[in-house]
């Protein structure tokens, strides 16, 4: 079994079943400690649908969140969220770009970390 988070007709990630729960759960979770909803909408128990601009909006708040904090552990914590995050914008047609150098070195991972994402 497997998740599927759709923009539109599109499905933009079908992790196995424990990824996308736990996606869901960290988002969540992440999204109500920044104030920003996620802009993921449960269709059914499995099923998700994104509103782009929503999810855009908190992709770039977890962005400048783990750009500012100095925590080592609370970026780490971030980190997957963040790049899984990017991963989804992008498939979905939303261009984030990457406005620092620090940026810059997280977006170099992007490319290999997208093909572990499967559509």
């Amino acid at each position: 079994m497997s998740y599927i988070f759709d923009v539109g007709d599109e499905t933009v990630w079908s992790p196995a079943l424990r990824v996308g729960r736990s996606y869901v759960a960290l988002a969540e979770a992440t999204a109500a400690v920044l104030g920003k909803a996620t802009g993921l909408e449960a269709i059914s128990e499995d099923m998700y649908d994104i509103t782009p601009s929503v999810f855009a909006d908190f992709t770039r708040t977890l962005l400048a969140e783990y750009e500012l904090s100095k925590h080592f552990v609370g970026r780490q914590l971030l980190h997957g969220v963040l790049l899984t995050s990017l991963v989804i914008v992008q498939r979905s047609g939303i261009e984030i770009v990457p406005e620092t150098e620090e940026q810059e070195k997280l977006w170099i991972s992007i490319p290999e970390f997208s093909k572990s994402m499967p559509t």
